[in-house]
């Protein structure tokens, strides 16, 4: 991926077919995980997830079920730490125990980040480019964590959906989120619409600096 980073993050992508990117961020969680899951086996969606490292070293069962079912994961950082004005030192410490979680499992290696709450800065950008990830935003924010009703939710992403959209939703909400319920409303309706779903690697466009 070379120096894609320094390119700034990916907001969404240009796309003039009906592709979108549906994400999870935060998990692993043991009652969250499991009913999203199930609901993107139900209408066979696939998925990115972007963990963080602290809940995936309990949850390495559910990591090893989403690559099996064909989803994607991603880089959200150990802890969920605050980025501004974090240290270079301390964000490539957070990125690189997450990693090294992940490699463990099946040595899968993550290339895709996600900076919590969205910021952006340079420290975040130099890191990246220097840890060979890529930064992916988002173009739909569900705010199902503020445990929003699953009809709300639903109406954010089929309001705002647009070909190459970036959904961003949560698979661990502290207390009962209704995520599992809003896809179930979202995916069907989506699908009807003509959209595709696939993960944000699949998205991003070739590197013609690695002669793809």
């Amino acid at each position: 991926m070379g120096s894609a980073a320094a390119l700034g993050p990916y907001r969404r992508f240009e796309s003039c077919e009906k592709k979108i990117c549906l994400t999870f961020d935060d998990g692993p969680d043991k009652r969250n995980t499991p009913e999203i899951l199930d609901v993107l086996s139900e209408y066979g969606v696939k998925a990115t997830f972007f963990v963080i490292g602290s809940n995936a070293e309990g949850n390495l069962p559910l990591l090893r079920r989403e690559l099996e079912e064909g989803h994607e994961i991603g880089n959200h950082t150990y802890s969920h730490p605050h980025l501004k004005g974090i240290t270079e030192e301390a964000l490539r410490g957070e990125i690189l125990k997450t990693e090294n979680i992940l490699f463990r499992l099946e040595e899968y290696r993550p290339r895709l980040f996600r900076p919590p709450e969205g910021v952006y800065s340079g420290t975040v950008a130099k890191t990246l480019e220097e840890l060979d990830y890529l930064p992916i935003l988002w173009t739909v924010d569900t705010q199902d964590w503020r445990h929003l009703s699953a009809q709300k939710i639903a109406d954010t992403v089929l309001r705002n959906t647009k070909p190459g959209s970036i959904i961003l939703c949560h698979d661990y909400i502290s207390g009962k989120g209704h995520t599992a319920e809003a896809l179930k409303i979202f995916l069907p309706e989506l699908k009807k619409q003509g959209y595709t779903f696939v993960t944000v690697s699949e998205m991003i466009p070739p590197d013609p600096a690695n002669g793809e």
